[in-house]
């Protein structure tokens, strides 16, 4: 029964709104905030993102609800956290989201919306349900080069689809995961001797990496690069709607599932760790309804963009969410979690954000540490932890999911979640 007893709830309360913005939600795989312009960085690697946050609103302060992509993207589009979705790895098993959990492209299609969905990892396709509620849906298992194509394939699908119904447009792009190799002139920006065939970090046969300090201002050069990339291949996008007279009436989100690591706390890449160079995201939304120029230093979630997008529509949220509308500034003070809970990554690390105050817990040993972000925002003093952060870290790893996640076909999984570096 519960399907349909969410579908009604959520079917009760759309119509409120007469003409629906047209919504485009575009995801840039492994992109921390502070690699943008808009966030404080002293590279130009953002000028479109730029614009658009000068053009709306940005939040400063966004959680990812996990650490890699699998949970964290799942939690924004279902508004739950790690642990009521279930979606991630557990015990060497892959686990997708139960069917029967709301979706916000399914929400939405429900609601009268065109729905269009372009992906570009294994780990979002219709193995894992991604392809729920959308009219047109395409995943490319391994996209590390393909934001000019996907923005290509999103341009042919607006201009073609029935323009007498609002349209919902999610865009995924995954070139700014490693390896990072982007194309000329990109490889260029910020190195003069481009990639020189190194792409990702060298690593000695024993798994640890050679000579870490040496190569990391190369590879951040390159992951700039593929920032500035794919920053250009937005701006076709935005151009394309301008042109088409579509801006107007179209509200653009731009996040990213989560961060990346480079050896701020001796690691690498991400999946493994909760610090902030992982789990802060950038979140912008410009568009009708969301004031110009605002930055906005409340802390917020990814659990936050699905009830937002419902409510800009009129419709009412499903049950169990967890997440609140950034259209409400009258919110709890609340815990926001995050865990790499399911990852291949042992042992489990998850972590508990209250305001300022921070804390990392370790699943296995059961030890913490407690940080004051306002004071030490690169988490290098740990604080003892309050014991009410700890009842709430805990209370969240005693979280059964809302719906029984499902397991999918693990030879094939596990493959590909070795190709992309993740075990």
């Amino acid at each position: 029964m519960f399907p349909v007893l969410f579908l009604l709830v959520f079917l009760s309360g759309c119509g409120r709104n007469e003409t629906k913005p047209n919504i485009v939600l575009i995801i840039i795989d492994t992109l921390r905030a502070d690699h943008l312009g808009c966030y404080g960085y002293d590279r130009n690697t953002s000028p479109t993102i730029d614009s658009l946050a000068a053009s709306g609103t940005l939040w400063e302060e966004v959680q990812a609800q996990s650490s890699w992509t699998l949970p964290a993207i799942t939690s924004i589009f279902t508004g739950l956290d790690v642990r009521q979705h279930g979606a991630g790895r557990k015990n060497d098993q892959v686990y997708g989201m139960n069917p029967n959990t709301p979706f916000l492209p399914l929400l939405l299609n429900h609601s009268g919306y065109a729905t269009c969905g372009i992906f570009n990892v294994y780990l979002l396709s219709e193995q894992f349900g991604f392809n729920k509620g959308f009219d047109s849906f395409s995943c490319n298992w391994m996209g590390s080069t393909e934001a000019e194509n996907s923005v290509n394939q999103a341009i042919d699908w607006i201009q073609n689809f029935n323009q007498n119904e609002p349209f919902f447009l999610a865009l995924h792009v995954f070139d700014v995961h490693d390896p990072y190799d982007p194309p000329p002139p990109f490889d260029l920006l910020f190195s003069q001797n481009g990639s020189e065939g190194i792409t990702d970090w060298p690593r000695l046969e024993s798994g640890s990496l050679d000579n870490p300090e040496f190569y990391k201002d190369h590879i951040i050069n390159m992951y700039d690069g593929e920032i500035a990339w794919t920053d250009f291949q937005i701006s076709r996008l935005l151009q394309f709607l301008r042109n088409s007279g579509l801006d107007e009436n179209t509200v653009i989100i731009i996040t990213s599932d989560h961060g990346e690591e480079f050896l701020e706390h001796n690691g690498f890449g991400h999946g493994k760790t909760m610090y902030q160079e992982v789990v802060h995201v950038p979140l912008i939304i410009s568009g009708p309804g969301f004031e110009k120029g605002l930055v906005d230093s409340s802390v917020r979630a990814h659990i936050d963009i699905l009830p937002t997008i419902l409510d800009m529509i009129g419709a009412e949220n499903p049950a169990d969410l967890s997440g609140y509308s950034l259209l409400d500034h009258e919110i709890p003070h609340r815990t926001i979690p995050s865990s790499n809970v399911n990852s291949s990554y042992a042992p489990p690390v998850a972590a508990i954000r209250f305001g300022e105050s921070k804390l990392i817990w370790n699943s296995a040993s059961d030890e913490s540490r407690e940080f004051n972000l306002s004071t030490d925002p690169l988490e290098l003093n740990p604080l003892s932890a309050q014991e009410s952060l700890l009842d709430s870290v805990l209370y969240y790893w005693s979280t059964p999911p809302v719906l029984p996640p499902v397991t999918s076909n693990r030879d094939i999984i596990d493959a590909a979640l070795r190709d992309l570096g993740y075990f």
